[in-house]
């Protein structure tokens, strides 16, 4: 990212109005915007101020704190106390005080780089991060978002965003309907302020293959230092996933199924009259059926080895937080344990953490 930005004066008009001490600021708007960019204004302007600053990124397309698929926190701080701002003699161009370099304090997986099918997701990890925010005792905490506007369900979601954070002040960036649409149920309520600005004039538009070489170079820079680890079945509890949360069934049974199934099954978990199955091939839902109804369960999951294969995954510790993501690489049946590439050097003791993997929808490419 650039060094420098252009400043817009109407957004030192309105930084100079709503940052102060214990302000939470939610910042909405469509792609192309410039909410990143407004979004790390207010965070320098608040520590020119004094103020200690917390960031959350919900941009999961395009994070700049943590890797894409995630929501992230980071907090910023300053020794100047004295309460006056470089701003103040509003300067066109100004140095960058808050450097988002892809390092979070705290990160919770999303697992895809697309609201669509996550809506719970992208909720949940929007309120953990900005829990985790104000128990830093940050001063000041702004949160940026994703362009995704433009239907209901987006309309619906970012009220949804709006209640569960119950900011002081929301900031909308740009001309949209769906804008005055999210915004107009909250304009006569006393907790929540809400600003209206237009796009940044030097704002231009990115392409859909640039914002793909964005979202490679990012995940290029986390995995940079990364390594593999082993974690064996039985270690972990699985999360978004059919699988690693029942019994996994013993040889003999395996032998049964793959009869039943007329296919190799590599591996089968049991639940409450329920099966899941890793077999080489998919089978019909006649298949299934004839499986369901000549055992007595309620349903059958059956997935093949492909699955698993590069995909993202978030690594769960005992304290339920997310210590690091990190992709398959490869699943031994024989040995019930899969072989995950992270950043684990600088987490320490990585396969020790690990009490529970979530899995992710997006998969990674492999690298070259």
């Amino acid at each position: 990212m650039d060094s420098t930005y252009q400043v817009n004066r109407e957004w030192q008009k309105l930084a100079s109005h709503i940052v102060k001490p214990q302000q939470v600021v939610l910042v909405i708007g469509a792609t192309d915007t410039g909410k990143s960019t407004f979004c790390r204004f207010l965070a320098d302007y608040a520590l020119t101020s004094g103020l200690k600053v917390a960031c959350v990124d919900a941009d999961i397309g395009q994070s700049r704190i943590g890797p894409p698929t995630t929501v992230g926190v980071k907090s910023f701080e300053t020794q100047k106390k004295n309460g006056s701002s470089d701003f103040d003699n509003q300067q066109i161009r100004v140095e960058n005080r808050v450097v988002f370099d892809g390092s979070a304090e705290r990160l919770y997986f999303v697992g895809d780089v697309s609201l669509s099918g996550h809506f719970l997701e992208i909720l949940t990890g929007i309120r953990l991060m900005v829990d985790s925010a104000r128990q830093t005792d940050a001063d000041f905490i702004v949160i940026d978002t994703t362009g995704y506007i433009h239907d209901p369900p987006a309309v619906t979601l970012k009220q949804h965003k709006i209640e569960l954070i119950r900011p002081n002040h929301l900031v909308c960036i740009g001309r949209s309907a769906e804008l005055t649409q999210i915004a107009a149920c909250y304009t006569q309520q006393e907790w929540l302020d809400i600003h209206c600005l237009l796009p940044h004039r030097n704002v231009r538009s990115k392409s859909r293959s640039v914002r793909s070489r964005y979202r490679k170079d990012q995940f290029d820079a986390y995995f940079s230092e990364s390594n593999v680890d082993s974690l064996c079945f039985g270690q972990i509890r699985g999360g978004r996933t059919p699988f690693f949360i029942g019994r996994p069934a013993n040889q003999k049974e395996v032998e049964i199924l793959a009869q039943l199934t007329e296919t190799e099954v590599h591996y089968a978990e049991w639940g409450h009259r329920t099966l899941c199955l890793i077999a080489s091939t998919h089978l019909s839902k006649a298949a299934r059926t004839h499986i369901k109804n000549y055992l007595s369960l309620t349903r059958v999951t059956v997935e093949v080895p492909a699955y698993f294969e590069r995909r993202l995954v978030g690594l769960i510790n005992a304290t339920g937080d997310t210590y690091a993501i990190g992709v398959i690489e490869a699943i031994d049946f024989q040995k019930r344990e899969l072989s995950i590439r992270g950043p684990f050097s600088k987490v320490g003791n990585a396969t020790k953490q690990a009490c529970a993997i979530q899995f992710g929808d997006y998969r990674l490419e492999q690298r070259t």
